[in-house]
């Protein structure tokens, strides 16, 4: 980790991969099956990178701190209920308060 990034309470440091590409979603077997399920367009895939080794016995640890790490709230996208428009978790969170 580079010196003065931030480090969230639970020790973790994530940084958002915007460059990243999932080329199995635009598969045509795929993209066929998610068309099949509706799912087509209301799926969206993002990468995230993180500093430390996952260990299965601190999973909660690990997920508390995702969601509210500094580089996670501005940009993960999630798709909202009401408007069926993607949001981002900052939006979801400065509505909400509290996650």
């Amino acid at each position: 980790m580079a010196s003065g990034e931030p480090r969230n309470s639970g020790g973790y440091y994530f940084r958002f991969l915007p460059q990243r590409t999932f080329q199995f979603l635009s598969a045509r077997e795929i993209t066929s099956r998610l068309r099949q399920w509706s799912m087509l367009g209301r799926m969206e895939a993002q990468a995230f990178g993180f500093d430390q080794t996952f260990l299965a016995y601190r999973k909660d640890d690990f997920f508390m701190a995702f969601f509210r790490h500094p580089n996670v709230i501005p940009n993960l996208k999630l798709l909202s209920d009401s408007s069926g428009q993607w949001v981002t978790l900052g939006f979801i969170r400065g509505r909400l308060r509290k996650i």
